[in-house]
């Protein structure tokens, strides 16, 4: 039976995140999902703590996968929702309302809609907002937050699934695809969805280097005719780096209100441009 939500959670011997990714989805006040649950066969208890679950909307299965991304496609195809929601264990929903207060963005039929993300490590923590209108240079820069964004499922029959050869930023490349080739609808919703465990692989400063070398894999597949060669990537990197007018619209775009600032001091100078050249 096709379910509005599907909440898919992977694990791999993380028993303690998994009871607390479990916790925060059996407690939400709207109960009308599903949570699919992809243990990749753990040697901890994380079975244990499964089992101990009965709430009727649970689906896990437990079995030997390749990867994290391999897991995830798992959970795609045995997931019945019309939407998709990726809660990784230790990763929690905000509150018991979360899921309560964003039913009403569903009804839009967005293709990707994502909302705010705590990101908590053991002594800090940060909120971090995706922008009101996706651009095409926010997704090149930045990664828009997994367990905040709810995703149409019929997107991975369109586009496929993620791409299990990356080992850490596919969920980038695809949103990349999705939003930033493909043009798919986007919504920002103006709620606190999850807060992300940030000590996971993709979180972890010996992974940069591994962040930056499957980043710069994939859009030399996209852009083959800026990325032809390792010359062209460095100059690249370094024009993005160094290029003031690039550093100063990635610091406008990490901030809401100066965003909307720009956008607006933009569109007045169109508005003089258009009028200037009609009394031509």
């Amino acid at each position: 039976m096709t379910k509005l939500l599907s909440i898919i959670t992977i694990n791999y011997n993380n028993a303690d995140g998994l009871k607390k990714t479990m916790d925060s989805v059996r407690d939400q006040t709207w109960q009308d999902f599903e949570h699919v649950v992809i243990d990749g066969n753990s040697t901890d208890n994380s079975l244990d703590i499964i089992k101990s679950y009965t709430y009727k909307n649970l689906n896990w299965i437990s079995d030997s996968d390749t990867g994290i991304y391999n897991a995830m496609n798992k959970g795609i195809d045995r997931a019945n929702g019309k939407y998709l929601l990726f809660l990784n264990s230790g990763d929690i929903l905000e509150n018991k309302e979360t899921l309560s207060k964003v039913l009403n963005f569903f009804t839009s039929e967005k293709s990707i809609m994502s909302g705010n993300v705590i990101f908590k490590k053991e002594n800090s923590q940060r909120l971090r907002q995706h922008p009101e209108k996706m651009t095409f240079s926010y997704l090149v820069g930045n990664a828009i937050s997994h367990p905040s964004t709810f995703i149409k499922r019929d997107l991975f029959e369109t586009y496929g699934k993620y791409d299990e050869n990356l080992k850490i930023v596919s969920d980038w490349a695809f949103f990349l695809k999705v939003l930033g080739l493909n043009n798919e609808s986007y919504i920002r919703i103006p709620e606190t969805i999850s807060v992300f465990d940030a000590t996971g692989i993709s979180s972890v400063k010996e992974n940069l280097d591994l962040v930056n070398k499957e980043r710069t894999q994939v859009l030399k597949r996209y852009f083959p005719t800026i990325f032809n060669n390792e010359d062209d990537t460095y100059i690249f990197n370094k024009f993005i780096s160094n290029h003031k007018r690039f550093r100063d619209l990635k610091i406008i775009e990490e901030y809401p209100f100066f965003r909307k600032v720009t956008t607006l001091v933009l569109s007045f100078f169109v508005s003089i441009i258009k009028l200037f050249r009609l009394s031509k």
